[in-house]
C-alpha cells in the first residue's frame, strides 16, 4: 500500500493547491465587501488571524488581535471604516476599489476597463449575478479568481492577474497606504497583494 501513496499524493497535490487558492481568493473577496453580520464575525476574524499566523506575519497578527481587543463592536467599526475608505469622500479622499478609476485616466467608474473585465468574465464562461457593483470591483474580481482556481483554469487565472488585476491593484494599494491605516483593511490588502503576486 505504501508503494502507491507517493504517486497518488502527487496527483492530488495540484487539486489540493487549487482548492486552497480558491478558498483564499473567496475569503479575501469577503474582506473587501461591505461588512455584513452573516460573515463578519469571530469565526471570520479567527480565520484571518490563522492565515497571518501560518505566514508568520507577527506584526500584522498582533495588530489584528489588538484591534479586536480594543473594539467593542467590530462589525460597526468595519462598516464605518469601509464607508469612509471606499464609499464617501469626506473627511479624506475616498479610495475606490474599482479598476476603471485607476486605469482609464479620468478617475470615473464604469469605464473601458469595466467593459474589458466583464468581457473577460464572459469569455471564460462567467457572468455577474450581483449587479449592484461594476464588474471591476475588487471583491468581484477576487470572486472570479476563486472560480478560475476552483476549476483549475490556471492559464486564464494567470492571464487575468497579469493583464487586468495586478496593473490596477498596485495603484490602488499605493493609494490606500498613502491615505489609510485601519488594521483590518491594511492586513487584508497586504494579503491580497501577497497571494496575487505569488500566482503571477
Amino acid at each position: 500500500m505504501a508503494a502507491h501513496s507517493t504517486p497518488i499524493d502527487q496527483e492530488d497535490a495540484p487539486a489540493t493547491e487549487a482548492a486552497t487558492l480558491r478558498s483564499l481568493y473567496a475569503f479575501l473577496s469577503l474582506t473587501m465587501r461591505y461588512p455584513q453580520a452573516n460573515f463578519c464575525n469571530d469565526t471570520f476574524f479567527e480565520a484571518l488571524e490563522s492565515v497571518l499566523a501560518s505566514l508568520e506575519w507577527q506584526e500584522e497578527l498582533i495588530a489584528m488581535q489588538d484591534w479586536r481587543k480594543q473594539t467593542a463592536d467590530p462589525l460597526d467599526d468595519l462598516r464605518t471604516a469601509y464607508t469612509a475608505l471606499f464609499i464617501t469622500s469626506s473627511p479624506r479622499a475616498t479610495i475606490p476599489p474599482y479598476a476603471s478609476v485607476y486605469m482609464d485616466g479620468d478617475g470615473t467608474l464604469q469605464g473601458k476597463t469595466t467593459e474589458r473585465t466583464r468581457d473577460f468574465y464572459r469569455e471564460h464562461g462567467y457572468d455577474l449575478v450581483d449587479t449592484t457593483e461594476p464588474a471591476d470591483h475588487l471583491s468581484l474580481e477576487l470572486d472570479f479568481l476563486a472560480a478560475l482556481a476552483g476549476e483549475g483554469k490556471e492559464e486564464a487565472e494567470e492571464l487575468f492577474l497579469r493583464t487586468l488585476f495586478r496593473p490596477w491593484f498596485a495603484r490602488f494599494q499605493h493609494h490606500f497606504f498613502r491615505e489609510a491605516r485601519h488594521p483590518f483593511y491594511a492586513v487584508s490588502i497586504r494579503l491580497i497583494d501577497f497571494f496575487t503576486k505569488e500566482e503571477q
